[in-house]
């Protein structure tokens, strides 16, 4: 089936309807005591939607699709190294899908180093960062639509430099810390989690959290995480829901404990980045546009 985001985006009650989605693997529909259907599903391919081809009265299936292929990643030719090609290596740099894959995963490597190697094409692990980095979902759903390879590792490349901290998005106390991200999953840091309810959860995994209090007696019924016993939390500062605490019920296993946050329970921009627009290219990201340039 397709799927086309509808989010709720930074500026509080505003949502925002946005013509890229993508097709989606269904792996568990949940019926709630409303009729409404809790779905979780893995993206699969981008596509854009035509919302001006909707007439009135018509609802987004209606609308005229159109699966948008991603351009192939290109190597720097030897030329451009020997001095010979048209363009001289300075600016074949600046188009190194491959370039700035390497670049992404040593970053990603030094800022996370209790996840495993990174692996894959420059086209795959642009992907597999937008989905595993801890971003709010307004930056992950322009990453998925950057119109090329090297456009979206430009902007994760950019993140990853600037992130340190993991904060809660309601008072922007500092929460956890971008290095202890985790992956618990052969899915990578995270996931969507469905709780004994019905509700789903976008969670992300980390080796360790601050600022935040549990509350009642650590529980292993209807635990995401066999082995492990859950406890809710809280931020310290406003007391919002953040996410769980996960401890191991068996001496055996490895880690001992971690935290599970809520990706819309958390940003990775402080304060003052979330109210200025800070880098060129990021820029280019929140506005949708993307520079031509580096």
């Amino acid at each position: 089936m397709s799927v086309q985001v509808c989010m709720t985006r930074s500026d509080p009650g505003a949502v925002h309807l946005h013509s890229v989605g993508c097709t989606a693997e269904i792996r568990q529909i949940s019926r709630q005591d409303d009729a409404m259907l809790n779905i979780v599903a893995k993206g699969c391919q981008r596509l854009q939607l035509d919302l001006y081809s909707l007439q009135h009265g018509q609802d987004l299936s209606q609308a005229q699709q159109t699966i948008t292929a991603d351009v192939a990643p290109t190597y720097v030719p030897p030329e451009a190294g020997q001095g010979i090609a048209y363009w001289p290596l300075c600016v074949w740099n600046r188009y190194d899908a491959f370039g700035l894959a390497q670049e992404a995963t040593t970053l990603f490597n030094a800022m996370a180093p209790k996840v495993r190697q990174l692996q894959g094409d420059p086209l795959a692990l642009s992907y597999w960062l937008a989905s595993n980095l801890p971003l709010e979902d307004d930056t992950r759903q322009r990453l998925l639509e950057a119109p090329t390879v090297v456009e979206r590792l430009k902007n994760e490349v950019v993140l990853m430099q600037r992130m340190t901290s993991l904060r809660c998005r309601y008072c922007m106390t500092e929460v956890a810390s971008a290095r202890d991200v985790l992956s618990m999953s052969n899915e990578g840091t995270g996931g969507a989690f469905v709780n004994s309810h019905g509700y789903v959860h976008d969670m992300i995994t980390l080796h360790r959290a601050t600022n935040t209090t549990c509350e009642s007696e650590p529980e292993t019924e209807h635990s995401w995480f066999p082995g492990y016993a859950w406890t809710i939390a809280y931020c310290a500062g406003c007391a919002n829901h953040l996410g769980w605490m996960f401890t191991a019920a068996q001496s055996n296993l490895v880690p001992g404990s971690f935290w599970g946050l809520r990706r819309p329970a958390i940003t990775e921009l402080d304060e003052a980045r979330r109210n200025m627009l800070w880098h060129p290219v990021i820029h280019g990201l929140r506005q949708n546009r993307f520079p031509t340039a580096w």
